[in-house]
């Protein structure tokens, strides 16, 4: 009887047991879905918010690394263009310096070639009016220039002369001053004539005879018969010709221009481009002695004697 109550108590114990083990899982069950609830009740409210803040951060990130990229770009195209900038200056001062070199090695070579002595000088200043065209160059008397020099670029061609020459400067009167005169010669038929100057307009040979054939084109040199200019200096070349007026008191008839007119009307085109004179050369008084003078004649006898023939 004791043993059987003994096993009814273990029955019910291990009962109790099984019932409270049981009664413990489901209300860790229950609690972990009412967890589980609560947790995704909170992330359906926070999760916009959260997918919001990510959107935001970033569009802020993405603008900040685009300003950040455009900042660093237009810092590498203003010092692209800066480089640039240095490097075209660059190469116009090499240009410039290259125009320079060949402009002094032609003057150099001129210099070698022209007759007499020569000093290269620059433009300094231009006066271009009405009344007159001259330019200043940057040697003077020091340089051992004198008035009346002759002034050509470095290819030959006829500039003008001095007309003044002070201690540092000088005062060219060029080709086409209006008061400006070079004596000429036509290439071809070595007529000789006298060359003005007219301002903006082309030179004129004047005293260049109806009879003298001239082409246009044919070439005019200085003929060195002035005094001043040497010889063979390139003026310019013939643009136009045309029959002059009739001797005075010859009557006018148009059909008998080239029989009553003595000279013909040249127009030159100037071998120099004055606007765009940069550098020149100056012809040096001579240095050579003087020609020496004849010898001297034998002094007449002074003698008193009679002639011959006569008796004394």
């Amino acid at each position: 009887m004791q043993a059987l109550s003994r096993t009814a108590r273990n029955a019910a114990l291990l009962l109790g047991l099984l019932l409270g083990f049981f009664l413990l899982m489901s209300v860790q069950v229950n609690r972990g879905s009412t967890l589980a609830t609560a947790r995704g009740a909170v992330t359906g409210v926070t999760s916009p918010l959260q997918r919001i803040g990510a959107a935001v951060g970033g569009l802020f990130t993405n603008t900040w690394g685009r300003y950040v990229g455009l900042v660093g770009a237009a810092r590498e195209n203003e010092e692209l263009r800066r480089l640039n900038a240095e490097l075209e200056r660059r190469a116009a001062a090499g240009d410039a310096a290259r125009r320079e070199n060949q402009r002094l090695r032609r003057l150099a070579a001129a210099r070698e070639i022209l007759p007499g002595e020569w000093v290269a000088a620059e433009v300094a200043a231009r006066e271009f009016t009405r009344r007159y065209e001259v330019v200043v160059i940057n040697r003077g008397s020091r340089d051992g220039i004198a008035k009346d020099a002759a002034v050509t670029t470095a290819g030959g061609a006829l500039v003008g002369r001095v007309l003044e020459a002070n201690l540092w400067t000088s005062t060219v009167q060029l080709v086409t001053d209006p008061l400006a005169g070079v004596g000429g010669r036509l290439v071809s038929s070595r007529a000789t004539g006298l060359v003005s100057g007219h301002g903006s307009d082309p030179l004129r040979l004047d005293y260049i005879s109806t009879r003298t054939e001239i082409a246009e084109g044919e070439r005019v040199v200085s003929s060195g018969e002035d005094g001043i200019y040497p010889a063979d200096l390139l003026i310019g070349e013939v643009v136009s010709v045309d029959i002059g007026p009739p001797v005075p008191g010859t009557p006018i008839v148009s059909l008998m221009r080239g029989e009553t007119a003595l000279f013909k009307i040249v127009e030159l085109r100037p071998a120099v481009d004055v606007l765009q004179l940069e550098n020149v050369l100056v012809q040096l008084p001579s240095t050579e002695p003087p020609p020496a003078e004849d010898a001297e004649t034998p002094a007449e006898p002074t003698g008193t004697g009679s002639p011959p023939g006569e008796d004394g």
